[in-house]
């Protein structure tokens, strides 16, 4: 019974409904209203409204009472959009007047343009009358019932409409986002992650109604099966974007392989769409979103167990959704009631698993730097790694007034080396010599594969004396690494920057560059420290001359 004068709105009606269940499908309004059909109809509960799969038709016994003087319009809500048939029987002075609509329907089968479903009605003055509903699905049944009047609900969906902007909106920003990352960096991962963000972005703009409403409202038929197309297309790009930011076929191949069969599996389901029925088909699809996810977050935790940076985030974005997808997935199945959170679990779900999946592509982007500053042979620091880093610590030298080394070690006689063993053998002599480097340039070192045969060790905080000692420890490891005739030796420069010595971060470049001249001259396989300037050489230091150390091996 509506209070007279006051707002109407009553948010769940379950209270005040009365449910049959019409496991035939053959009774229509007249049975129902009258005996012995009425007599069936039991009271309904929150929890039983929402009913879930059902083969049966289902009716809905409604009384709204009107105490004003004067007839009254109300608006009656069904929440859940995508049910097959909705119809709604209104008593008249000639009958029933029906309302019927449906997803399975045109758009413009509905008395008011709404991705909802939304029946005005006017109520009789000092009366009270009995409305009668009758839902049929291939998918869940969702009896979800509101009654407001015209006020309330024009500012309700005010509401919804900016809530689902700012949802929409900030999909939409992750898709720009990925999209213009992956036209910089040409990385696959960021492509990867577009192509699921739309999939899925495109699936919930099809859940809540919208592209019904917008992008085919003529197509009922259409509306129904993008359901599945892109439900299974999700799966397909989110497995594609799990093995590629993972790197699965390198680190777990043999799930590499799982995650293959099952987007096999999501496309066939893809491709039975227009030969079976939505709801034979709707079934193993939800049963496979779970296996998918369940599958996707055991790939996340071995490759973190691995070692994978980008497997913290990933873990936490699908652990996120699986929690809020079950929620969902089981008011679907009508094991749980109708609530905002029920409903909405899945959206919100997915929107912080993207924002989370995000985070995992901004570690990747911290990988890629990383790649391009590192070598791939050594798994050093490259050329561009050394052009950087020398200069920031020849800078943080001066200003802390502490000193700098700088090593610049040379494979001996590297060519003739390549062309007597073969260049295979040449490569496992440059990664002798960083695998010397590893070992004894630690951090806060920093040690880079120059170029070709050439590596190159900054040292800051450490002196020449110390420097020597290291070049010793390094010209040592290497030439004990092989023995006969792949033996490999080094030459080693080093110089340090103390007090002022040298002016720039080039000058320190080339004064350990010189002292590397200085123990080749030796006959290699030693180092040599720089302690002046060599005749000849342009003045790159405040020293008067150059003196030659012999080396310590």
């Amino acid at each position: 019974m509506l209070a007279p004068g006051a707002p109407v709105h009553i948010e769940k009606l379950a209270d005040s409904l009365d449910l049959l269940e019409d496991r035939v499908g053959d009774l229509d309004v007249t049975a129902v209203s009258t005996a012995p059909a009425d007599a069936r109809f039991i009271s309904a509960r929150l929890e039983s409204t929402n009913i879930g799969f059902s083969t049966a038709a289902w009716w809905v016994r409604l009384k709204v009472g009107n105490p004003a003087d004067s007839n009254r319009l109300v608006y009656l809500r069904q929440d859940y959009p995508l049910i097959d048939s909705v119809d709604l029987y209104q008593p008249t002075a000639d009958g029933w007047q029906l309302h019927s609509t449906g997803d399975r329907k045109p758009f413009s089968s509905r008395d008011v343009e709404h991705k909802d479903f939304l029946f005005p009605l006017t109520l009789p003055a000092r009366s009270e009358t009995t409305f009668y509903l009758r839902y049929s699905s291939q998918g869940p049944v969702d009896i979800n019932l509101s009654l407001l009047d015209p006020t309330t609900l024009a500012g309700e969906v005010g509401r919804e409409q900016l809530a689902y902007g700012l949802y929409f909106g900030c999909v939409f920003m992750l898709l720009v986002w990925s999209g213009l990352v992956f036209l910089a960096v040409r990385d696959v991962a960021f492509l990867a992650y577009f192509a699921y963000v739309a999939t899925f972005g495109l699936y919930m703009l099809v859940n809540t109604g919208f592209a019904f409403q917008y992008f085919w409202p003529d197509s009922p038929r259409w509306a129904n099966s993008s359901l599945i197309v892109l439900l299974n297309a999700t799966i397909i790009t989110a497995l594609q974007f799990s093995l590629t930011i993972l790197r699965a076929q390198d680190y777990t191949p043999r799930l590499f392989i799982v995650a293959r069969v099952l987007q096999v599996l999501a496309l066939v389901a893809i491709t039975l769409v227009p030969v079976f029925s939505y709801a034979a088909v709707v079934r193993p699809v939800t049963a496979l979103i779970l296996v998918s996810v369940c599958f996707m977050i055991a790939l996340g935790v071995i490759s973190l167990l691995l070692g994978s940076r980008p497997a913290r985030f990933y873990v936490m974005a699908w652990g996120a959704f699986l929690c809020f997808s079950v929620v969902f997935l089981l008011k679907n199945y009508g094991l749980v009631p109708h609530t905002f959170f029920s409903q909405h679990s899945w959206q919100v779900g997915a929107l912080l698993e993207m924002i989370l999946l995000s985070m995992t592509l901004s570690g990747r982007m911290s990988e890629l730097q990383h790649q391009s500053r590192t070598d791939p042979l050594t798994l050093l620091g490259n050329r561009r790694q050394f052009d950087v880093m020398l200069p920031a610590e020849f800078d943080r030298s001066c200003r802390n007034g502490q000193p700098l080394s700088l090593l610049v070690i040379d494979i001996d006689q590297f060519k003739l080396y390549n062309d007597l063993h073969g260049h295979a053998q040449g490569d496992e002599a440059v990664k002798i010599v960083a695998q010397a480097l590893r070992k004894h340039a630690r951090k806060p070192y920093i040690a880079c594969r120059y170029g070709g045969d050439e590596f190159c060790a900054i040292l800051p905080g450490t002196s020449d004396a110390s420097a020597g000692v290291l070049a010793e420890r390094l010209r040592a490891a290497v030439q004990h690494s092989l023995t006969g005739e792949e033996t490999v030796t080094v030459s080693i420069g080093y110089a340090c920057h103390a007090s002022g010595r040298f002016e720039s971060a080039v000058k320190l470049f080339e004064a350990a560059d010189a002292a590397l001249y200085s123990a080749k001259e030796q006959g290699r396989n030693s180092i040599a420290a720089f302690q002046g300037r060599r005749s000849g050489d342009p003045p790159s230091v405040k020293d008067d001359e150059a003196v030659d150390v012999p080396s310590a091996g």
